[in-house]
């Protein structure tokens, strides 16, 4: 029983990092996309 805990526990921290590293992403995406937009508006 003990060992299944540890595994679960071993799963749910790397789904946690993934998930943090995915929202890292998807925010620098969206910052990209919102500065690209300003300097193509400020420029054009």
């Amino acid at each position: 029983m003990k060992d299944c805990c540890k595994t679960g526990i071993e799963k749910d921290q790397k789904q946690g990092g993934f998930k943090k590293w995915f929202n890292y992403i998807l925010y620098a995406i969206i910052a990209a996309v919102i500065i690209g937009t300003l300097v193509f508006q400020i420029f054009s």
